[in-house]
């Protein structure tokens, strides 16, 4: 079966935002076992996998859409961009929630993947308030929407996501390598 252009950019969107979301709390780097995270620093990274998941379960069912129905193609993403705005605020809101990390400049990391959670949500509201503004009638003027959105979501596709300013912090970073919690939620590779 042909691929329709507005699947394929709905692919990419959904691809972003399962990265941005699912990759959080995974390394391919091995812990290091000549130490160990402090066990208050393990109970904050748990609680931020925790508010990750819950974020990342909205997008866990990408909505199934008619190629020869551009109306509903274009409601079927309105509907996704909307739950990844609220995935995001989940997210954010679990890093806030949790707390300032018990590390050396921990507040200094949260702020940072806070920042990059808010930077994202407000291209993502972007693309969302130029989708939803836009006229579509056909599989062109579909296309041409599909293909604004993917221009505004360009640069989104950053694999490790906000997470990555929290596990810059080697203390941090270390605590997400040996969380239970993140190894429950996103396998081995946590």
């Amino acid at each position: 079966m042909r691929r329709t252009a507005a699947r394929i950019a709905f692919a990419t969107v959904s691809a972003t935002a399962t990265a941005v979301l699912l990759s959080a709390c995974g390394s391919d780097k091995p812990a290091d076992t000549g130490r160990h995270a402090d066990p208050a620093a393990l109970a904050w990274v748990d609680k931020v996998c925790s508010g990750v998941a819950t974020g990342s379960a909205k997008l866990t069912q990408p909505p199934a859409f008619d190629p020869n129905n551009p109306q509903g193609a274009k409601s079927a993403m309105v509907g996704f961009l909307n739950s990844l705005t609220v995935a995001l605020d989940d997210m954010a809101g679990g890093i806030r929630n949790a707390g300032v990390p018990p590390v050396p400049d921990g507040q200094s990391a949260v702020d940072k993947a806070t920042t990059t959670l808010d930077e994202t949500k407000s291209k993502v509201s972007a693309t969302l308030a130029k989708m939803q503004d836009a006229k579509v009638t056909d599989q062109a003027s579909l296309q041409k929407v599909v293909a604004d959105a993917d221009g505004s979501m360009s640069g989104l596709s950053e694999p490790e996501g906000p997470i990555k300013h929290l596990r810059a912090n080697p203390e941090l970073d270390l605590a997400f390598a040996e969380s239970p919690t993140c190894r429950q939620v996103y396998g081995g590779s946590a």
